[in-house]
C-alpha cells in the first residue's frame, strides 16, 4: 500500500510502498529498501479519520491513510490495537463511559466534596480563619452594610443575651456580636468563621421580643460551631481551599466565603444541624426554639408580601430550604 515516509531529520516527504514480509514490514522507496521487525515499530492509535503513523526505532516514520488496506496490513503483521482504542469505536461503550463518569462526578459532588470539606476546614490555621473573617467584613462594610442605628443600650442587651447562650458551649467562647444596618438586604444575620455574628437592624426591628432575635443568634452560633461557612465555601472552591490549607493562599476561598455568608446559602443538612443545635442552646438557657420558628414565620409572611424583584429578606428565605418544614420541626422541639 502507498504511504509517506519521513526520515525524522528533515521535513521532506518520500513516497513509499509498504508490505508485510515474514521479518515484519518492508518500506520500499526509489532506489532503496528497508525492513523492520514489528517489535521495533510503534503503531499510533486511530484518531477519527486522521492518518496513522508507523514510527521506527531511529525516529523515522511513515504516515498511512486509514482504511481497508491498512487494516489488512496490520492484520498480516499480527498487530492488534489496544483495548482502549477498540472501545472507542463502540458507541455502547462510549455511552456507558459517559454514564459512568456522570455517576462518579455526581457521587463526588454529593458525598465526596462534603467529606473533603469537613476534613479540610479544621486544617485551616486559626490565623487564616481570622484573616478571612476580617477580609469578608472589610469587603461588605460601606458597600452593602452600613453602621447600626440601634441605641447602645439595645445593643448591650442583645450582646449580653448572646453571651449567655454562647457561654453554655466552650467551643463558642470566641463569639462576638456585631451590629450593622442593611436596607438593601433586609432582616438577616450571618456568622463569620472566627465566631463573630453580624446582626442587622432590620431583623431586630422585625422581631416582637428578644427571644426571637436570640433564636436567630443561636442558629448562627451553631453555624460557627460546625464550621458551616468554611465547609460550604470549600465545597464551592475545593481546589482553592486545599491549596489554601497547605500553602496559605486564601484568596480563592475568600471570594467564595463572602458569597456564602452574605447570601446564607447553606445546604439543607447544614440548616437542619444549625436548627437542632440552636434549639438545644436555647433550651439550655431556659428558652424554647419557638423564637427562631416565630422569626422564620414573620420573615416568610413578609416575603410573601414582597414584589418578585425585591432584594430584601426574600433571598434569605429562598436560600433556607423548606421554611415551613423547619418551622414545624422547631416547634416540635420546643
Amino acid at each position: 500500500m502507498e504511504a509517506r515516509y519521513f526520515d525524522g531529520k528533515t521535513s521532506r516527504c518520500h513516497p513509499v510502498r509498504l508490505r508485510a514480509v515474514p521479518e515484519g514490514i518492508e518500506v520500499a522507496g526509489i532506489d532503496w529498501n528497508r525492513r523492520e521487525p514489528l517489535a521495533r515499530i510503534r503503531v499510533s492509535e486511530p484518531i477519527g479519520a486522521a492518518p496513522r503513523t508507523l514510527t521506527f526505532a531511529d525516529g523515522s516514520y511513515c504516515e498511512v491513510a486509514q482504511g481497508r488496506e491498512l487494516n489488512a496490513l496490520l492484520t498480516a503483521l499480527g498487530h492488534r490495537d489496544r483495548a482502549v482504542a477498540r472501545w472507542q469505536k463502540s458507541w455502547r461503550l462510549a455511552l456507558g463511559g459517559v454514564v459512568f463518569m456522570a455517576t462518579v462526578l455526581l457521587a463526588a459532588y454529593r458525598w465526596g466534596l462534603p467529606w473533603v470539606a469537613e476534613r479540610t476546614a479544621p486544617m485551616i490555621p486559626p490565623e487564616a480563619v481570622t484573616y478571612l473573617s476580617q477580609q469578608v467584613l472589610k469587603t461588605v462594610d460601606g458597600r452593602i452594610l452600613e453602621p447600626s442605628a440601634l441605641p447602645l443600650e439595645r445593643q448591650q442587651t442583645l450582646t449580653e443575651g448572646m453571651r449567655r447562650i454562647a457561654d453554655s458551649d466552650p467551643a463558642l467562647t470566641n463569639g462576638r456580636l456585631l451590629f450593622r444596618s442593611a436596607p438593601k438586604v433586609g432582616p438577616n444575620a450571618f456568622a463569620l468563621p472566627d465566631g463573630q455574628i453580624v446582626l442587622f437592624d432590620e431583623l431586630v426591628a422585625l422581631a416582637d421580643n428578644d427571644e426571637e432575635v436570640l433564636g436567630v443568634l443561636a442558629h448562627e452560633l451553631a453555624h460557627v460551631k460546625f464550621r458551616h461557612g468554611l465547609r460550604q465555601a470549600i465545597q464551592s472552591s475545593v481546589v482553592g481551599a486545599v491549596v489554601a490549607s497547605y500553602f496559605g493562599d486564601i484568596s480563592v476561598l475568600l471570594s467564595g466565603l463572602t458569597a456564602v455568608l452574605l447570601e446564607s446559602k447553606y445546604s439543607r443538612g447544614f440548616e437542619q444541624e444549625a436548627d437542632d443545635y440552636g434549639a438545644a442552646l436555647m433550651r439550655r438557657n431556659g428558652m424554647s426554639a419557638d423564637g427562631l420558628a416565630s422569626m422564620l414565620e414573620k420573615m416568610q409572611r413578609a416575603h410573601d408580601k414582597e414584589s418578585p424583584d425585591s432584594q430584601s429578606h426574600a433571598d434569605w428565605l429562598s436560600s433556607h430550604p423548606e421554611t415551613a418544614a423547619r418551622i414545624k420541626h422547631l416547634r416540635a422541639t420546643r
